[in-house]
Order: structure tokens, then sequence, then C-alpha cells
């Protein structure tokens, strides 16, 4: 009897030991794939139940595994334990990653736009980034900007630029509610290069600043996660300037021809509290301009 007895506390323990193991091993392979990003979606999960507690009071646990972070682009997508389930903590992000564009889809509709006078089309761009982009504030004053043919004065446009971008600190939009307003809106702008030789007076350094845009929107723009959607960019656009928000209208032709498509970050330079309607901003310095990995 006793002997039987110890073969059956032998035979128990063989259990445990090849179920922990079987387990740690299914954990690290699901791990691997997460983190390798095999799956688009992380599929490793498993629920906590008490395992050999019946023959044998060890009241031990199930090694439990959970997710709290989806994608291929995690930068990881899983913990494991023995003992109570941890969950990831990890953000689905990497730092500054909505600074850099993977990709850049971008849709014309209606008339091609140079030539100039072509106001019956736009376009809609869709921009994925490597990163969770910022609604509230926490990413700085940044944005993106698309960039046509019409933006290149050497070859007959005039400058104009399309730029969706996010900023506290700094009203310059009728679509911000006040000047503490992060809001993502849209702009039209012309960009000024830094003069040479070089002005100590100019207050942007070696980088470009802004020289005109719309107090008014130009279209829409929608963040979702890791995606900027910037929907019926108009061909034109009238607006009176962000500088003087009750002038009169200016008009803008950035166009439909996509030359290349941009992030960057504004680095506004204000003279008395930086609110542009009252006339206190000296200039909005444009830095850190990255071209998107891929456009299409």
């Amino acid at each position: 009897m006793a002997k039987a007895k110890v073969n059956k506390y032998i035979e128990m323990v063989v259990v445990v030991v090849a179920i922990t193991l079987v387990v740690t091993i299914s954990s690290v392979v699901a791990y691997d794939k997460a983190y390798a990003g095999e799956y688009k979606g992380n599929q490793a999960f498993s629920g906590t139940n008490s395992c050999g507690n019946q023959d044998m009071p060890m009241h031990v646990q199930c090694s439990n595994t959970n997710s709290g972070v989806h994608g291929r682009d995690n930068t990881a997508a899983l913990a494991t334990a023995q003992g109570r389930p941890l969950i990831s903590e990890v953000p689905d992000k990497i730092f500054d990653g909505f600074l850099t564009i993977k990709e850049a889809i971008v849709k014309t509709f209606g008339d091609p736009n140079p030539p100039l006078g072509k106001t019956d089309g736009g376009l809609d761009a869709f921009l994925k980034t490597h990163g969770l982009i910022p609604q509230n504030g926490e990413g700085g004053a940044f944005g993106y900007g698309i960039l046509t043919m019409n933006t290149d004065t050497e070859t007959g446009g005039d400058g104009s630029l399309t730029v969706a971008t996010t900023h506290a600190g700094v009203l310059d939009s009728a679509e911000q509610r006040n000047i503490k307003d992060p809001v993502w809106h849209n702009h039209v702008v012309k960009l000024a290069s830094p003069p040479d030789p070089p002005d100590p007076n100019y207050p942007c350094g070696t980088d470009l600043s802004v020289a005109q845009i719309t107090w008014e929107q130009p279209g829409d723009v929608l963040i979702k996660g890791k995606t900027a959607q910037l929907t019926n960019i108009p061909n034109v656009f009238s607006s009176p300037s962000s500088f003087d928000p009750n002038g009169d209208d200016e008009t803008y032709e950035p166009g439909n021809k996509v030359q290349n498509v941009v992030s960057f970050k504004l680095v506004p330079v204000p003279e008395d509290g930086g609110s542009a309607p009252d006339g206190t901003l000296q200039a909005v310095c444009v830095t850190d301009i990255t071209p998107a990995e891929k456009i299409k």
C-alpha cells in the first residue's frame, strides 16, 4: 500500500512538471510569434485556472498569458508569468512614431490641377504612421503636409501646400475653441525660406517659417489610431489669414498633383502670449521635416 501511494505521488509530480513545461513552451512560442509580427492581431490568450488542486493540495495556478496590445508593429505584445496573469503595459506605438509616415495613400478627384484655375477637383489623403497619433496635445506642436506641383514656385505654382496640425498654445484656426485647444485642423499655407545671407532678425534661424496661413479650414481631418485622414481637400481655397482673421480673403491654389507628403514639427515664436488673432504671434517655424517612407 505504501509503495502504491509513493508511486501515485511520483505520478502526480511527473504530471505537474509536464504541464508546467508544456505551458511554458506554449507561452514562449506565442510570445515569439507575437513579438515577430507574425499575427496581424495578437492571438495569444489564456484564462486563469487552478491546476493539481485535487489529489495534491498545492494550489498551483497555471501560467497565464494575456495581450494588452494588438497589431503587427507592436514593440512587444505579450506578458506571461507563472502565477497570477500580467497584462502588458507596453504602448502600441514607437516613441515619436507618429512623426514618421509609413505610407501615404492619395486619391484625387475632379479636375487635375495644375494647370492653374482648375477649381472643380481636389484630393483625399490617408497617412499611416508608425505610432499612435496624439489628439490631446501630448505630442506637442506638429503636423503633416501635402506638397504638390503648385508648391514649387519655380515651376509656376503659387507656393501653396495643405497641412493638418495640432498645437495648444497658439490660436490660429476657426476650428479651435480657445488658445489651449489642441484639436486637429487643416490649413493651406505658404512657407518662407530663411534669408540668404542670414539675417539675425529672422526668428527661425535656418528653418522655414509660415509666411501665409488660412484661418478657415479646407476640407476635413480625422485622426484614427495611427492614421490621419485628410478628405475633401480642394484644389483652390479662399480664407482670411490667421494673422488677421477679420481681414479680406486670400486665395490659395495647392492643386492635387502630389509630389511629396511630409511630417514636421512647429515652433511658435510669440511676441506676447502667442495668440495670432491678438496680433502677438511673431512667427511659426517649421522644423524636422521628414518625407513619407512610401507614397501611392
